[in-house]
């Protein structure tokens, strides 16, 4: 196959020495059902962060969910439309959504030669509801009361109270099915049941994977290999797809859209997921314990300048829920609520007994351009009003640390949905978001009307349910949303079958590995 680079000859230098060790390690790849078969098509990743200890289960960022996505399978998955569809589970039955039995497919076969099973299933569902192993889908997960594995290819599972989205977050890769024994292991978590198996890492520089011939789907699966080049640097990763040394990249910067976009043998292939918002200390000490205070901040922020000054202009103003609208339960008229209204954002603060304003403390950190300038956007929009915010810009951890420990008034986050579904909302709006969530909120009604939604099984019901969230929340205000952030992969126009999946499920996007093809 030829390069689809031809005028590189670096990419076509770096390709064949891919091809050569895809090929010469799956020779000794003894026990597993993979191998090549003499054919060149790797496709060559920027990657956007390396991931030195993989474990799947956890939250270890998007570049984790990206070689999740190639090495392992889960019961169900999103397609390139954000649809759930069947994974290692070839059909399930759903009664009340509450009692799930799910039928796996014959001879399924992890990458080392073992065989899958339904005790595998039963071991990994019950390793992600312990809280002490701190999977990405816990809170999904904590409702399962209990697993019942009937014969190898049959599980049963009963939830302690109907969850209608619990399929859309068993969907998310980080709820792959382990081996058995390697669950809790200190070892990276490689071996799976997707459409490429392991065969090298080297820390900082790559992942090189393999395709899997045991894999359910193989005769599906078009490339021999991926290697995935670990490309941190932003300015790195986009000038090595502008020169045409990767096929594929995470996660175009912001000031290379256009560059892409201008790019015959190019693809920018873009969706708005990701979301920046505002959360607030709402313990008694602080200003921003008040409803009308934080009505205030949202009338105050001009969204579009968010996206101007720390997004380049690539993002869409968020004025109120962020529920997609590729969501079954997306209502404009609540995702439309707040414009910027500088008046009545003083008389909301004079209502709440500071008609002079105040001084408070500023969260963001400098570590990344988006946030610092965020921070430093609404700063200038809430002086207007007022408020005087003093800035603490430090690294992420140190940023995380305080975030934590609800050392701040007001703090710029952001973030994207593990699903589609409105049940992502508990994520930012209750405790249990922890980061996410402003500190100190807990609203027993958003609480009640949050399990509410998720235990509904009527569709108009559910509709009901968060249109009534989403007019209470609008109203006290926990958090204040700012802007949709763009989000884009680019590849070559010779890559074929992967596609950017919508909305907080961009990040889910790997999964169109196991379809991607080059020409």
């Amino acid at each position: 196959m030829a390069s689809p680079f031809p005028t590189s000859p670096g990419g076509r230098a770096r390709r064949l020495a891919v091809i050569a060790s895809v090929s010469v390690a799956a020779l000794g790849l003894a026990g597993c059902a993979g191998g090549t078969d003499g054919g060149d098509d790797v496709l060559l990743y920027g990657l956007d962060s390396d991931v030195p200890n993989l474990v799947t289960p956890q939250n270890q960022g998007s570049a984790s969910m990206i070689l999740n996505a190639a090495l392992h399978r889960g019961l169900v998955q999103y397609d390139a439309e954000g649809q759930i569809v069947p994974a290692l589970a070839e059909s399930w039955d759903d009664e009340g959504s509450q009692s799930f039995t799910f039928h796996l497919r014959d001879d399924l076969t992890f990458h080392d030669g073992s065989e899958l099973t339904s005790e595998d299933v039963k071991a990994t569902l019950e390793y992600i509801a312990d809280q002490d192993n701190s999977a990405k889908l816990y809170a999904a997960a904590s409702g399962i009361s209990s697993i019942e594995t009937p014969d190898d290819t049959t599980v049963e599972v009963e939830l302690a109270a109907p969850d209608a989205a619990f399929l859309s977050f068993l969907a998310d890769v980080s709820g792959a099915i382990l081996p058995s024994e390697s669950l809790g292991q200190d070892e990276p978590t490689y071996v799976g049941a997707g459409p490429f198996q392991y065969v090298s890492y080297e820390q900082g520089s790559s992942f090189v994977v393999e395709a899997f011939d045991g894999f359910y789907g193989a005769d599906d699966v078009q490339l021999d290999g991926i290697e995935f080049q670990i490309m941190a640097d932003q300015t790195a990763r986009d000038n090595a797809l502008l020169s045409g040394s990767v096929d594929a990249v995470s996660f175009v910067g912001w000031n290379s859209y256009d560059q892409v976009e201008q790019n015959d043998s190019l693809v920018l292939d873009r969706t708005e997921g990701p979301f920046m918002y505002l959360v607030f200390n709402t313990t008694e000490d602080s200003p921003f314990s008040d409803p009308l205070v934080r009505q205030a901040v949202a009338y105050a922020v001009d969204r579009q300048g968010v996206i101007d000054s720390a997004l380049a202009g690539q993002g869409e103003p968020l004025n109120g829920m962020p529920i997609p609208e590729n969501s079954d339960y997306y209502d404009e008229q609540y995702a439309d609520y707040y414009e910027q209204d500088l008046d009545k954002a003083r008389e909301l603060l004079a209502e709440a007994g500071y008609p002079d304003g105040f001084t408070a403390r500023m969260l963001s950190s400098s570590q990344y351009d988006f946030h610092e300038n965020t921070a430093v956007s609404v700063q200038a929009d809430l002086s207007e009003i007022g408020i005087e915010l003093e800035m603490n810009l430090p690294d992420w951890p140190t940023r995380l640390e305080l975030g934590a420990a609800g050392d701040y008034d007001i703090a710029v986050y952001g973030t994207s949905g593990l699903t589609n579904d409105p049940a992502f909302l508990s994520e930012i709006l209750t405790p249990s978001g922890s980061q996410n969530a402003s500190y100190g909120y807990d609203d027993p009604k958003v609480a009640e009307l949050l399990a509410a939604g998720r235990a509904a099984t009527d569709t108009a019901e559910r509709q009901a349910v968060y249109d009534e969230l989403s007019e209470y929340v609008l109203e006290q205000a926990p958090i204040v949303t700012l802007a949709w952030r763009a989000q884009a992969f680019g590849y070559s126009v010779d890559v074929t079958g992967f596609s950017n999946i919508p909305g907080f499920l961009t990040f889910d996007s790997g999964y169109t590995l196991a379809n991607t093809g080059l020409k």
